[in-house]
């Protein structure tokens, strides 16, 4: 069986509220850790420091207002909720294909929640990650490290950039799957040439950039099949993520 012309497939929606969890508990982890902030504000001094430079000693201090104190918190609440934003948005710009076959509805179903769930754990992330630093800034001003937190921030964004992907393509198979539904010899060749995240992967295809997948948003993503397309890969890994680290490194 490969095609279905209904409304509605079996399982297709079921399970769907799993994709927004990594914003329940941003919310949660933001909760928590305003609730401590402020059941220790009385006790903070009358002037705190509001920047440390690169050592992590603070070099510019403010009086103590809820504004100074949860400033941090403040930021990562907002971001959280621009990502929420962008979550609610992001099946109007994925540009589905006309009459997909209903294996391709679940795998289209699979990257949609995959989306929303990266920017979900984004924002987790980032909410732990201005958190701690926030928790240090309260119980240690005089000094707050940020080497080891900045490394594992980067790094795990950068993962869950591409591990919601695959999780979210297995569950789309085993939904198509179990309820009978496979996809065409065309689809699995399709399939073949796109990895986790939205990535192409065609050895024969000369472009570096390349428009992105039907069904997966607007605009053009990289091919890594040739030499050229995984150059660029490196150099912006390079760049982009071990630049970052190795300057947090180097100053601290």
């Amino acid at each position: 069986m490969t095609e279905d012309n209904s409304t509605t497939l079996p399982g297709l929606r079921h399970g769907r509220s799993a994709a927004w969890l990594p914003f329940l508990l941003s919310a949660v982890a933001l909760a928590a850790i305003v609730i401590w902030g402020l059941r220790i504000y009385p006790d903070l001094p009358e002037t705190i420091p509001t920047h440390w430079g690169p050592g992590g000693v603070p070099d510019a201090w403010e009086e103590k207002s809820f504004g100074t104190v949860f400033m941090p918190q403040m930021i990562a609440g907002g971001m959280a909720a621009l990502m929420a934003v962008l979550a609610i948005i992001i099946p109007a710009f994925m540009n589905p294909p006309k009459d997909p076959s209903a294996w391709k509805r679940y795998r289209l179903e699979g990257a949609e929640r995959a989306t929303i769930s990266v920017l979900g754990w984004i924002s987790l992330l980032t909410v732990l990650f201005v958190g701690y630093l926030g928790i240090q800034g309260w119980v240690t001003p005089e000094e707050v490290s940020f080497k080891w937190p900045m490394a594992c921030y980067l790094i795990l964004v950068f993962l869950m950039i591409f591990l919601p992907y695959r999780r979210w393509s297995r569950w789309a198979d085993a939904q198509a799957g179990e309820h009978g539904f496979t996809p065409t010899a065309e689809e699995q060749a399709e399939e073949k040439l796109w990895l986790p995240g939205g990535i192409y992967n065609n050895p024969d295809e000369p472009l570096i950039m390349v428009p992105k997948r039907e069904g997966y948003g607007t605009g053009t993503t990289i091919n890594v099949g040739n030499r050229a397309g995984r150059t660029t890969v490196i150099v912006f890994l390079v760049v982009f993520v071990g630049g970052p680290l190795a300057l947090v490194f180097a100053v601290s």
